[in-house]
């Protein structure tokens, strides 16, 4: 039995892309896009809840229609780390019922295979072959020594 892909798309990335105002219409176009060039995946749509107070009046309507209809899914309230955790808690559990999951997003999800997203023409293209694995480490600070007077003396 083939493994199912489970394609999970982080609705903020997405609708945000090189706009200075998401938009919910071009992630429902990224979504369709991805949805014709991939018919065998399932597709989860994954935002944070800022992303319906980000849109403009008249689609923060659509996204209670949108999670009412189960085309969209909100972190629970409070969740620790908030949607990106809750994206690495989805991956671990598709993970473990034998599922292969690629997340489309712009943040440092662990663990997870990260896919990019562009635009050719004017549809969406996803390279869910090419989707690597990121490593999220915690950088030390970097901390730079101020030279004083006495040092810069010597």
């Amino acid at each position: 039995m083939a493994v199912r892909q489970l394609v999970i798309v982080d609705a903020d990335t997405v609708a945000g892309w090189r706009r200075s105002t998401p938009s919910l219409a071009q992630l429902w176009s990224a979504v369709e896009d991805l949805r014709t060039a991939e018919p065998d995946v399932t597709v989860a749509v994954i935002a944070d809840a800022s992303l319906k107070w980000a849109l403009t009046a008249e689609e923060r309507d659509a996204v209670d229609e949108a999670v009412g209809a189960g085309r969209m899914l909100f972190p629970p309230a409070g969740c620790e780390g908030g949607h990106v955790a809750f994206i690495a808690e989805v991956v671990r559990r598709a993970e473990e019922q034998g599922r292969s999951p690629v997340v489309i997003t712009d943040q440092a999800v662990p663990q997870a295979r990260i896919c990019r997203v562009r635009r050719e023409g004017d549809r969406w293209a996803f390279d869910l072959s090419e989707a690597k694995v990121t490593k999220v480490t915690r950088a030390a600070p970097q901390h730079r020594r101020r030279r004083g007077k006495a040092d810069q003396d010597s």
